[in-house]
């Protein structure tokens, strides 16, 4: 009985002092980190098909449509 309340109390301290505060730190890291990243594709106006940003026409059905610009990468 002694070894089994031993381990319930054992394992309530690591849960509760090393899993919870690991967890928590992971959530804050990927709310803090998430970012969009400007889109290197978008819809064509006509078959909807997912096209280059800077194309001027579709390359499935040749629609032709005005080029977003796309943010360079900063180095």
């Amino acid at each position: 009985l002694n070894q089994a309340i031993s381990f319930v109390i054992m394992a309530a301290v690591v849960f509760f002092l090393v899993v919870q505060p690991i967890n928590k730190l992971i959530q804050l890291s990927r709310r803090r980190g998430h970012t969009e990243p400007d889109p290197t594709t978008r819809k064509c106006p006509e078959c909807l098909a997912e096209i280059p940003a800077e194309a001027r026409r579709c390359m499935y059905c040749t629609a032709v449509s005005k080029p977003t610009k796309v943010a360079e990468p900063k180095a």
